[in-house]
């Protein structure tokens, strides 16, 4: 396992700097390349970037409309979705560009990086990682879904409460949002685990990596995964969404 720097590492509520530097990087890249797509606009002959970030927006267009066919709410949430969508496929992929990390033998207690730490990470602190491979971060996520949801709901109340009268929807309230978020940390934090063990592996004649072959497939594999999971959080979230939306259209 490998060591983080924290804000307030000895609070209940300490703060991950990697992952929220990593947050702001995600965020950052995707408006470059939105910028960048929009930076020479063709309407006659779109080409290059602009022509993959117009497939992107038609893709979630009719991602959204399989979901939850009313108008009203495609052009409701398609910039969130978008947005979404963008933002964790970038932010799954970041850390399958690049893991950096730093040795230290000395511990620094004032950012978390104490001796046992040290010795659990054999002195590895990252400094460059997917924000997506941190709980905290995915969950997050999930509850801003689960939160506009609600938002949702309340503005048809006599629906909203009415689907409470059965059982299982009340404990959805409490799956949902967990297996949400948990679902797209444990695929991209896996992936890095193993990545890490890989380049781990003992090296021939000092400069041959055994590892390099399966590295290369783990990665391709990984990069699939990264992109579906993406995907798969997009879904979800329109689909939990729109089932609250009994104003749009949804709830169906």
């Amino acid at each position: 396992m490998i060591a983080f720097p924290y804000l307030f590492p000895n609070s209940l509520f300490k703060i991950n700097i990697v992952t929220i530097v990593m947050i702001f990087v995600a965020g950052l890249v995707a408006l470059f390349l939105l910028r960048l797509a929009t930076s020479r606009l063709d309407m006659r002959h779109p080409k290059g970037w602009q022509n993959v970030v117009e497939w992107a927006m038609e893709f979630t267009r009719t991602m959204v409309g399989d979901i939850v066919p009313s108008e009203r709410f495609i052009s409701w949430i398609m910039p969130l979705s978008f947005t979404v969508l963008i933002f964790i496929f970038v932010a799954n992929w970041l850390g399958l560009i690049a893991t950096v990390s730093i040795h230290l033998s000395h511990p620094i207690p004032w950012l978390g990086i104490t001796s046992s730490a040290l010795k659990g990470s054999n002195g590895e602190v990252a400094l460059f990682d997917s924000p997506t491979a941190n709980l905290s971060m995915t969950l997050g996520l999930s509850v801003m879904v689960w939160l506009i949801s609600h938002y949702q709901g309340w503005h048809r109340p006599k629906q909203y409460f009415k689907a409470y009268l059965n059982p299982i929807h009340i404990l959805e309230e409490i799956t949902n949002p967990l297996t949400h978020g948990m679902r797209l940390y444990g695929n991209i934090f896996a992936g890095e685990v193993l990545i890490g063990a890989i380049l781990t592996m003992p090296v021939l004649f000092h400069f041959v990596p055994t590892g390099l072959p399966l590295l290369i497939v783990w990665l391709l594999y990984s990069g699939f995964v990264a992109s579906v999971q993406a995907y798969v959080f997009a879904v979800l979230m329109v689909l939990y969404i729109g089932m609250k939306s009994y104003h749009m259209g949804g709830g169906h």
